[in-house]
């Protein structure tokens, strides 16, 4: 059975529990009477996506806060790896006005949609937009501030890196000339080498290289409210992207490569350069590992050899915006609780994610039990969101397609960038 078949059951199933198959939801759209408040404890659901592949450390905090909360009980459901599935489940579920789930995580690029579409909350009373810009990385702030009202908290955050094989290369790669250099030196040493390896498939990781490279290229995202790729910056990062194939920097496998594709060739010894998200780390340095010891992190190369700005990942925590009023406010507690200082440094250290507040790669804790985390700090603050637009999911879909395109030698960049920019301008009408 194909994985794109898969993943289509997975979301019937999932739809099909949260929606049609639950008492207390509406499929249809319309609007249901509030239900009343249950005797005894208030119970809220909170879904999520697994941080790694021990629940326990997150059953323990979240046993933390039922223990300071007593009359709060959280009720966990574990969603799909699979961003996309995930995505749709939402979409399928808001719309249908679901009261089934309360608290859900949310990528960073989907706040501005559900806020628009008004699937989401207005926490500002718990969460004002200068306490976030205050406590928060910049990156992480933006992407849960829309129109001066904050619709989400952030979680934990992400930003492309630079790997690089210690032992093949004489140091980290500041510009792109320089990537092509060491890697051609390097394979000229052992032709068995890739030199780079990174996210070529049609999907959302490849619309964040491209947009790696365009900023690396000194493009903007937007002008006002319209996305930018044609121009003369966006050009020149696909000519770019497009040259590691034709200078056999990337194999013709990174077309249809994803995270796992690429770190397992790293990991493998096989490559000499790879960007990916920084949970490599960890894996990169487990016993066993061919690389353990012989890997090295920096921000992505640039024209200029400025340090690259890596795309802002990472996730949220939202409101439902048909959670019962009842329940709304310990919904906010779980959410502020889980996005604290104390959360933020316990996960990084059980899990390696990244925390979204400032102060948390400051605290003694983290630095000593997870300094590969602490250490991501200047990455993390120069990161950059993708286009900040409720119309994101549309413009993703453009951005994927012709950025293959132009990747696997379909369309030259002109002619791929000339499409896009039309396209985008004619779903966000940037061009009227």
């Amino acid at each position: 059975m194909s994985q794109s078949v898969i993943r289509l059951l997975t979301l019937a199933l999932l739809v099909c529990i949260s929606v049609s198959c639950r008492s207390g939801s509406s499929a249809s759209g319309q609007n249901t009477p509030e239900p009343a408040k249950p005797p005894g404890k208030i119970r809220v659901v909170f879904k999520y996506q697994p941080l790694g592949s021990e629940p326990e450390p997150l059953r323990d905090l979240l046993a933390d806060f039922e223990r300071a909360n007593p009359d709060i009980e959280v009720m966990t459901e574990v969603l799909p790896n699979a961003s996309d599935v995930v995505h749709q489940y939402f979409l399928t579920s808001l719309e249908g006005k679901s009261r089934e789930f309360d608290v859900f995580i949310a990528d960073v690029v989907w706040i501005p949609e559900f806020a628009r579409a008004g699937w989401i909350s207005d926490i500002s009373d718990a969460l004002p937009p200068e306490v976030i810009k205050r406590d928060f990385l910049p990156g992480a702030a933006e992407a849960v501030i829309v129109q001066g009202k904050t619709y989400g908290a952030p979680w934990y955050v992400d930003a492309g890196l630079l790997y690089y094989r210690t032992d093949l290369v004489p140091r980290a790669p500041k510009t792109y000339e320089e990537l092509i250099e060491f890697a051609k030196a390097a394979r000229a040493k052992d032709p068995s080498l890739y030199g780079y390896v990174w996210q070529g498939r049609q999907y959302e990781g490849l619309v964040c290289n491209a947009y790696e490279a365009l900023w690396g290229h000194g493009g903007k995202t937007m002008d006002n409210t319209r996305v930018l790729v044609d121009t003369k910056e966006g050009r020149a990062a696909m000519s770019y992207m497009r040259r590691l194939f034709t200078e056999g920097i990337s194999p013709p496998s990174v077309t249809s490569a994803g995270e796992e594709d690429a770190r397992h060739v790293f990991q493998q010894g096989r490559a000499v350069f790879m960007r990916n998200w920084p949970y490599c780390w960890g894996e990169a340095q487990k016993d066993g590992s061919p690389i353990k010891g012989k890997v090295g992190i920096t921000t992505l190369p640039t024209v200029d050899g400025s340090p690259g700005h890596g795309a802002l990942g990472g996730w949220q925590l939202a409101l439902n915006a048909n959670t019962p009023s009842w329940r709304r406010e310990a919904a906010l507690k779980l959410m502020t609780y889980l996005t604290s200082l104390q959360s933020g440094v316990k996960l990084a250290i059980a899990y390696g994610r990244n925390p979204s507040r400032k102060a948390a790669y400051q605290d003694a804790d983290l630095r000593k039990s997870a300094p590969f985390v602490a250490d991501l700090l200047p990455v993390l603050e120069n990161a950059k969101p993708r286009p900040v637009t409720p119309y994101y999911g549309m413009l993703s879909d453009v951005l994927q397609s012709e950025f293959s395109a132009v990747v696997s030698g379909i369309r030259t960049p002109e002619a791929s960038l000339d499409r896009a920019q039309k396209l985008l301008d004619h779903v966000t009408q940037g061009g009227s």
